[in-house]
């Protein structure tokens, strides 16, 4: 699809998925690649904080007017339509972190009735807010009623941060399976810390047919910053 909108809940990856999804796609098509966060409810986890990284990695940037100013307001780009007309881009859209933040998506709903799209849900099995299959699909849905578009998949986010281990990932599949069935959705993609990946090539010889997406980790909130 040429547009791709990553979603969900508060802490669950989505942001750092959104910003890895685009570096793939820019490794995989010679055509120009667009990341337009939509994020303007979570102060600490945002894509347009790396827009000076990625505009230099090839990939444009664009969000609210006045993202440079650090000013979280829903006053959003023109280029924001401009990069959704041009039919050249390959474009991921960070959506906001709760139905508040997924409203802004509605304004651009338009778009996605007139080509097809992909709505990738991240889920992270080990968050307060989808610990339960019930909880999860409560969140999905209110993504969707805000956004006033249609999930078309997951991307199941496994972790516990610094934390996690091949082992504590492991625990969370069965709960992500449980949830992409009582949504009807498939799972996209299974995301895995890269680093866990160096040294561990047995970490899914009995699981050969997830499709892994190593995630390089590039967003960190300011406490985890180096001084």
């Amino acid at each position: 699809m040429r547009i791709t909108i990553i979603g969900g809940a508060y802490g669950s990856g989505k942001t750092e998925f959104a910003i890895n999804y685009a570096k793939y796609l820019k490794t995989e098509n010679d055509g120009p690649i667009g990341l337009i966060d939509l994020d303007i409810v979570n102060p600490y986890f945002r894509s347009r904080d790396l827009t000076e990284q990625l505009e230099r990695e090839g990939i444009t940037v664009v969000s609210s007017e006045l993202a440079r100013e650090n000013v979280d307001i829903p006053a959003l780009s023109p280029r924001i339509f401009s990069l959704l007309q041009d039919r050249s881009y390959r474009v991921v859209i960070d959506v906001g972190g709760d139905p508040v933040g997924a409203r802004a998506l509605g304004r651009f709903n338009r778009y996605f009735r007139d080509e097809s799209y992909d709505f990738w849900i991240v889920l992270n099995p080990f968050r307060p807010d989808t610990k339960n299959s019930t909880q999860a699909v409560k969140m999905v849905e209110g993504l969707q009623n805000a956004a006033r578009i249609r999930a078309t998949g997951l991307v199941a986010n496994i972790n516990w941060g610094r934390g996690t281990t091949p082992e504590i990932w492991r625990q969370g599949l069965p709960l992500i399976r449980e949830i992409a069935a009582d949504l009807g959705l498939p799972v996209v993609f299974y995301t895995v810390e890269a680093s866990l990946l160096t040294g561990n090539n047995d970490f899914f010889e009995d699981l050969p047919d997830l499709p892994v997406f190593p995630l390089h980790l590039r967003m960190l909130p300011p406490w985890l910053l180096p001084e």
